[in-house]
Parts: structure tokens; C-alpha cells; sequence
């Protein structure tokens, strides 16, 4: 019972929809990634550099850029555990990669 309520807790828990979300069976080209890993003054340095402003009480945790050349570069501060902040902000920005703007 008490897996039940926590597997339905968890299920619950979910963010917005994937705006443009791929289907079982799509496959999704991806142009080769160039991940830095920073610190926080860097990370927040970079993000405006991109041009993107940092919103008040904003966890910023990483963000994907096209640079001028055309590379394609996530940054995130270091992970420290599996499945961390740090790593599941790496797959969302990955999915920016991928999909572009899915969500709002």
C-alpha cells in the first residue's frame, strides 16, 4: 500500500508537457555538444553573455547556446551525485538541444 501511495505521489509530481514531444519510434538528429562545466560566477556570466537576462530568485543551474560558429554548448555547474540537480538539468538542456523551445 505504501509503494502504492508513493508511486502515485511521484506520478504526480510531474512538470508541464513537452510542448513538441517526440513519439516512441522518432529519432531525433543531434549536432555534436560541447558541455562545460563552471562555477556559479561563470555560469551566470556565460547565461548573459548569451544575451539572457538571470530572473530575480532564479536557481540557475545551466542553459544551452549556439555560439557564432554554430557549435552547439551546454553549461552546468558540476554534478556531485547521480540523477542531482546538476545531471537532470544536463538531460533538460539536452532536450533544448534537441527539440528547441519545449516548454513555456
Amino acid at each position: 500500500m505504501r509503494f502504492t501511495v508513493l508511486l502515485l505521489l511521484l506520478t504526480a509530481c510531474s512538470g508541464p508537457s513537452i510542448d513538441n514531444a517526440p513519439r516512441a519510434g522518432d529519432t531525433q538528429q543531434l549536432p555534436p555538444i560541447e558541455w562545460r562545466v563552471v562555477d556559479r560566477a561563470e555560469l551566470e556570466r556565460a547565461y548573459r553573455a548569451a544575451g539572457m537576462q538571470i530572473p530575480e530568485r532564479s536557481e540557475l543551474r545551466g542553459f544551452a547556446a549556439r555560439l557564432g560558429d554554430g557549435r552547439t554548448v551546454v553549461y552546468t555547474l558540476p554534478p556531485r551525485h547521480v540523477d542531482d540537480d546538476v545531471t537532470t538539468t544536463l538531460g533538460h538542456e539536452v532536450m533544448h538541444v534537441a527539440l528547441g523551445e519545449y516548454h513555456r
